[in-house]
């Protein structure tokens, strides 16, 4: 199998698109969901559009009809493409994330986003090929983080990003153990799993490293932290899914308690994102 096979595509709808659909359409007929930060929303937002941020679509999902047509949108279509797969995978019927986000609405030049699908949980794949993925996952995320650490100066940003690669690499640890248990053996993992995972590393969302890189060099510190509310959220859909969907129990402890984990570090990036709009 190839690492990719565990990822679905989320749908995405260009700013025509989605403006000819709104046009054509009762605001009762569809949910358009804001999933930016609260500062950004009051600076401007889509009429009719509510205000779910990232971190809250996990709990707030209810609050949203499943069977109507949902678009999610942000600043520039990261994240919202990451609602999207939370939302699918909540069973939502229909649902597309719009390209460009609300720059491109407002006539901005946007800069492509990575290609992002949405972690697909499988109940066809083994506890062990899930562990392995979910361990390839947390390396990739943890080298992004590193590589942050080292664009930015040492001190506010620097150690913020050297601190979030830290955590990454003890859920890798987690996840070692977990799987050692399993199988007896942990020099395996994830290799004799995932035998054609090929030598990219992947984060989650299926988006490939080094494009995740190439799309932050030289952006500011509040686009890479869009970029990383976008993995960890899903991360922590991806967790929640195999924490319900798993039999055994203790697999099913260990991906409650990273889910606990990406819980927290969506509140942190939130939090950290709400500081730097406060002070724009």
């Amino acid at each position: 199998m190839s690492i990719l096979d565990y990822f679905k595509p989320v749908s995405t709808w260009s700013v025509q698109q989605v403006r000819e659909f709104l046009q054509s359409h009762s605001a009762e007929e569809y949910n358009l969901v804001d999933v930016r930060q609260p500062a950004e929303y009051q600076s401007g937002h889509l009429p009719g559009a509510l205000l779910m941020p990232v971190r809250h679509i996990e709990d707030r999902q209810r609050e949203l009809d499943p069977q109507k047509p949902t678009i999610t949108y942000c600043a520039a279509g990261v994240r919202s493409r990451a609602a999207a797969a939370t939302l699918m995978n909540a069973g939502f019927k229909e649902v597309h994330s719009m390209s460009g986000g609300i720059n491109a609405w407002e006539g901005l030049v946007a800069v492509d986003e990575p290609e992002l699908g949405a972690s697909w949980f499988d109940p066809g794949h083994t506890a062990e090929e899930h562990i392995a993925l979910a361990w390839l996952l947390e390396d990739g995320t943890r080298q992004f983080y590193a590589a942050q650490a080292q664009a930015h100066q040492p001190g506010d940003a620097g150690d913020f990003f050297r601190r979030m690669a830290a955590v990454e690499e003890q859920h890798k640890q987690n996840l070692m153990d977990l799987f050692s248990g399993i199988r007896g053996s942990d020099s395996e993992l994830p290799q004799a799993v995932l035998e054609e995972r090929g030598d990219r590393a992947v984060l989650e969302g299926g988006v490939a490293l080094e494009d995740a890189l190439a799309y932050v060099k030289g952006k500011p510190v509040q686009e890479v932290l869009e970029l990383a509310i976008s993995f960890e959220s899903n991360a922590l859909d991806r967790y929640m899914l195999l924490y319900k969907h798993l039999s055994d129990a203790k697999s099913k402890s260990v991906f409650l308690r990273l889910a606990d984990q990406e819980r927290h570090h969506l509140r942190k990036l939130s939090d950290r994102l709400d500081r730097l709009l406060a002070a724009s």
